[in-house]
C-alpha cells in the first residue's frame, strides 16, 4: 500500500469498528453511486437540470484520478476506478483534505473556499455555470454530503 492508498483510507467517527474502505476504490465509488440514486430528490433535480458528467475524483499528485462517476440525466450509470476516458470533471485534493472533509461533510461555505484557495482542484469542469444555477448548486452540493455517508 503506497502513501496515498494509506491516506485514502478514511474512517469517520460514524464507522468505529467497521471495515476501512479505501477512498475512490472501486468498492468506495460503487457505494457512492448507490446512495447517489437513493437520493431520489437530487436525481430528479439534476434530471430535471439535464446534468450528465463524467466525474473523476482524486489527488493532485497523482497523473489520473483514482475514482470515476458516470451520471446519466441526474442517475449514476456506472461508478469505480477510473478507466481513461475523458472526463467532464476532474476534482482532485490533497489526501488529509479528504480526509477532514469525508469526516467534517461539506457545506456551501467550506466548499467555496476550498475551491477559491485550490485545495479542491477543478482540473476539468466549468463550476462558475453551476453557480449561475441555485438548483444545479443545491443538488450538487447534496451530492457532495453524501460522501461522508459512504460506509464500505
Amino acid at each position: 500500500m503506497n502513501s496515498i492508498q494509506k491516506n485514502s483510507a478514511v474512517q469517520s467517527p460514524a464507522m468505529s469498528g467497521e471495515p476501512l474502505i479505501e477512498v475512490f476504490s472501486a468498492a468506495w465509488m460503487s457505494e457512492y453511486a448507490r446512495l447517489w440514486n437513493a437520493e431520489q430528490t437530487m436525481v430528479r433535480e439534476l434530471s430535471r437540470q439535464r446534468f450528465s458528467a463524467a466525474v473523476g475524483y482524486g489527488f493532485p499528485d497523482q497523473p489520473d484520478p483514482q475514482g470515476l462517476l458516470v451520471v446519466v440525466r441526474g442517475n449514476a450509470e456506472w461508478a469505480g476506478s477510473y478507466d481513461g476516458r475523458e472526463l467532464d470533471w476532474d476534482l482532485r485534493a490533497a489526501a488529509p483534505d479528504w480526509t477532514h472533509w469525508l469526516s467534517q461533510g461539506f457545506e456551501l461555505p467550506r466548499l467555496l473556499l476550498a475551491v477559491g484557495n485550490q485545495r479542491l482542484q477543478i482540473r476539468r469542469g466549468d463550476h462558475r455555470r453551476i453557480l449561475r444555477k441555485p438548483p444545479l448548486v443545491s443538488a450538487l452540493l447534496r451530492a457532495f454530503a453524501l460522501m461522508p455517508e459512504v460506509r464500505r
